[in-house]
């Protein structure tokens, strides 16, 4: 059996990078560069792309509490789409990044006036883990960003980082499976509850929206996910033509062990049956690494990043 060390990054595709790294860096501290890409071909995503072209610049970065990593990519060729044309909180797929604060009030007063906020400030009681405060605002594109706080998760600077990624599922049942055995979330940081049904009509668009949700860990690494179900409306599935690098949340990627032989752990994956978007490649940056791309059961991109040294 092989398993990741928790989420690496998180991408999502942009029609300006310019301006959505200016707001992630200004406005919510992501200055620290993991690397920078500039607009070029990168032959290493064709397969990926299943496209003659992969020409992209991006930028990876998180704030200084470090977190999970961010992933801005803005596509030229093949050119982007959006992912679709009204989102909604439900819809299958990386739906949010949350990052935590040590008062989700004191930044919501903070930065009033300059995020665009789609939930205020509010809280949930859930069992096992207590008071969970939290707001919702969207970047210059219209991705969703929680801020959360808790007693449960001390921040000691403005930000704490990207603490985990939220994922909208079909079946949550079968995604805790999958995501148990598969991708390494050996741990249970938040038990399976409800305790948002009726707190997120504003970003479903439906009164009285019920769901499910829980917060899977790795006991080795950091980065979170939580899986949600949305049983009120039903979310709609992946849209067939997706690609990488279209507008929206689009994928989320593991840390492999360092040194490991990533055509093993492709091998181990491909005899359990899972299905691949691309065979493993070269990492075409100077961290010296490989990387494949598969999906989980919902057809969500998960990419396996392995450095080598």
């Amino acid at each position: 059996m092989y398993q990741g060390r928790g989420v690496h990054h998180v991408a999502v595709g942009v029609k300006s990078l310019a301006e959505t790294r200016a707001f992630y860096c200004d406005v919510l501290d992501f200055t620290e560069i993991f690397v920078d890409f500039p607009r070029d071909e990168y032959p290493a995503l064709k397969p990926v792309l299943r496209a003659s072209g992969a020409v992209y610049a991006a930028v990876l970065f998180s704030q200084p509490a470090g977190g999970i990593v961010l992933e801005l990519i803005e596509m030229f060729d093949p050119p982007s789409r959006p992912i679709r044309k009204a989102p909604t909180y439900g819809d299958i797929g990386v739906s949010k990044i949350s990052i935590t604060v040590p008062d989700v009030e004191a930044t919501h007063k903070e930065l009033k006036e300059r995020v665009d906020w789609c939930i205020a400030p509010r809280s949930a009681s859930i069992p096992g883990f207590g008071q969970y405060c939290f707001a919702y605002c969207k970047d210059p594109e219209g991705n969703l960003v929680e801020l959360v706080s808790s007693s449960q998760l001390p921040v000691r600077q403005r930000f704490g980082g990207i603490s985990w990624v939220g994922i909208s599922v079909t079946d949550l049942d079968r995604s805790i499976a999958f995501y148990r055995k598969y991708l390494g979330f050996n741990k249970t940081f938040i038990e399976e509850h409800d305790r948002f049904s009726g707190l997120l009509d504003e970003l479903t668009g439906h009164a009285g929206a019920q769901m499910r949700s829980c917060l899977l860990a790795n006991t080795e690494a950091e980065g979170m996910v939580e899986l949600f179900e949305v049983t009120k409306p039903r979310g709609r599935s992946i849209p067939f033509a997706v690609r990488w690098g279209d507008y929206g949340y689009l994928q989320l990627c593991l840390n492999g062990r360092q040194g490991d032989d990533i055509r093993e752990v492709a091998s181990y994956f491909s005899q359990e049956g899972l299905e691949f978007l691309c065979e493993p490649q070269l990492m075409h940056d100077e961290k010296e690494g490989a990387f494949f791309y598969m999906r989980d059961p919902d057809g969500i991109p998960v990419e396996f990043l392995v450095f080598l040294k």
